[in-house]
């Protein structure tokens, strides 16, 4: 139950602070005073989003607060999930800072939005003309159904599954595309995965390869280079005999001084080296071997590694083996597809058969709840003025969508010479409002809602049929909290508690204010919903009548 709104900075709303207590509390006001804003104001503190401009001051925060009687209402469960310290009185508080930023708090512990609407949504339910016109859509109509039936967790549950499922569904369709696509294009990538391959790829090999193929194509030439080589060294006049001739001149010099000893000893060293290059010389060109096949196949390789290379314009065998991968990884992707495609089609195939399932399973408990359903609400309507009223469900199943099998629309007849037509063919504004407040009253009832605001939803109705609907609310306030913003008398004066709005205005600056009345001051406000401004004798004494009749 409600026990306090606090509003400060929130449009024409100043500062309010409104104690609430249990029945029914009306809100009454002439129109445009604001009385609106008090459901607005409680719409923030309930997680909504909130609109540009919702600070009367720029400057300064706004700030709604809530303080909720939560006994006996079973929120353990939000509170350990959102990790919050529960209360009894709990605070639900949104902050509107001056940066624009918007903050919500429960028990002084910032909560995300949806969080606060999920609990807001457990501890307060708010209707208005709004919902009245939501009354023709028939997606609407079944929620109200669902709820009336307690079916709320089978069609959570329901929801759930069915998003996955069509998600899976679309996740299948994509990897199906994506194999069409794919097989199309595997031959290609098979042969080019094949070619290279076959082609044995070593990453260095090119290299190595056009040296040895250059040596192969030019072996006489560098025979007779090392045969060259060899010739100068040990040719009767090459330099081994040269030099071995100088050194004997040396060699007595040699001891006798020093220095001449040193140019001995290198002159010594240069022809051994002489003999080594002269050796080398003769081994290399011994060791080449001219062979024209092996030349035919070191160009035969060469050519096929940079035809692939030209094909796949690369320049490099590295390129090529990176490409060769790439190819691989391809191919393995397409059997891979088909192994996820496999094993996806089972969980859709899983998931279907549990949609079909909680499908049916919620489609029995729509079917078992829309005749009584349709049986109350007529009750109900024949109390609210309208002795002929008929109210049925078509009820039609067809293949499973976001809210089950099950479409379902209203029919309606107010007058016994109608059949029953759909609601937004037939009824006028006062008569979908009677039917909305049927409606509600059921739902309250078997969902056990703490408790429930009404914006306006007597638009449309007058006179004995206000007195039944004020009558009606009145019944639900014995159950649980009922707040109504009405223009009409006879609802008003079924209240526990009365409230006006007024609107006050200071040279330029115009603001919102509640008070309780009571006594005599709430029978003239009564009396002024009768007369208007002016209040007359005729206007007091009705707004009495209307007073003494709610005992």
């Amino acid at each position: 139950m409600l026990r306090r709104i606090s509003i400060t900075n929130y449009l024409l709303i100043d500062a309010l602070e409104l104690d609430l207590s249990k029945g029914l509390t009306i809100i009454t006001g002439e129109t445009g005073s604001g009385k609106s804003l008090v459901i607005g104001a409680l719409g923030l503190a309930m997680g909504e989003r909130a609109d540009a401009g919702a600070a009367r001051d720029s400057q300064r925060k706004c700030v709604i607060e809530l303080e909720v009687d939560t006994k006996g209402l079973g929120l353990g469960d939000w509170f350990a999930a959102a990790e919050v310290e529960p209360e009894r009185y709990t605070i639900l508080r949104r902050q509107l800072d001056t940066g624009g930023r918007s903050r919500a708090f429960v028990n002084d512990t910032p909560v995300r939005l949806e969080q606060m609407r999920e609990l807001g949504g457990r501890l307060v339910h708010v209707h208005s003309q709004h919902h009245t016109l939501l009354l023709n859509d028939s997606r609407f109509q079944l929620g109200l159904v669902d709820h009336i039936a307690g079916q709320q967790d089978v069609v959570e549950q329901y929801a759930a599954v069915y998003t996955t499922w069509r998600a899976q569904q679309q996740q299948l369709s994509t990897l199906q595309a994506e194999e069409a696509q794919a097989q199309g294009e595997l031959d290609y990538a098979q042969f080019q995965l094949n070619e290279l391959t076959e082609a044995r790829l070593q990453p260095d090999e090119q290299a190595a390869m056009e040296q040895e193929l250059g040596r192969a194509e030019n072996a006489g030439e560098l025979i007779q280079a090392l045969n060259t080589v060899e010739e100068a060294v040990t040719d009767e006049n090459g330099l081994g005999p040269i030099l071995a001739r100088v050194e004997q001149v040396l060699a007595k010099p040699a001891r006798l001084d020093a220095t001449v000893a040193a140019l001995l000893e290198r002159l010594n060293s240069v022809r051994i080296e002489l003999k080594d290059i002269a050796e080398e010389a003769s081994r290399s060109a011994t060791g080449i071997a001219v062979d024209p096949k092996k030349a035919a196949e070191l160009r035969e390789r060469l050519d096929l590694l940079l035809r692939l290379q030209q094909k796949h314009r690369v320049a490099s065998n590295h390129e090529l083996i990176a490409i060769r991968e790439e190819l691989a990884g391809k191919v393995d992707n397409v059997g891979s597809l088909a192994d996820r495609i496999a094993a996806l089609s089972v969980e859709v195939e899983r998931h279907g058969v549990e949609v079909e399932r909680l499908a049916k399973s919620l489609s029995r408990a729509r079917i078992g709840a829309v005749k009584p359903l349709a049986n109350k609400v007529e009750s109900l309507l024949q109390d609210l003025g309208m002795p002929h009223a008929v109210f049925q469900f078509d009820h039609r199943t067809g293949a499973p969508g976001p809210h089950g099998i099950d479409t379902i629309r209203a029919l309606f007849s107010a007058n016994k010479d109608r059949a029953p037509a759909p609601l937004d063919k037939v009824a006028s504004g006062g008569e979908l409002s009677r039917v909305m407040l049927a409606l509600i009253s059921l739902a309250a009832d078997s969902q056990d809602l703490p408790t429930v605001v009404f914006d306006e939803i007597d638009t449309g109705v007058s006179g004995e049929v206000a007195d039944r609907v004020g009558s009606l609310m009145a019944r639900m306030a014995k159950e649980r909290q009922v707040l109504a913003i009405t223009h009409l008398p006879q609802i008003a004066s079924k209240a526990d508690t009365h409230f006006v709005v007024s609107k006050d205005e200071d040279r330029e600056r115009i603001s919102t204010s509640i008070r309780a009345v009571q006594a005599e001051e709430r029978v003239e406000a009564i009396a002024h919903m009768l007369s208007g401004r002016k209040l007359t004798p005729a206007a007091l004494e009705n707004a009495r009548v209307l007073l003494a009749s709610r005992r």
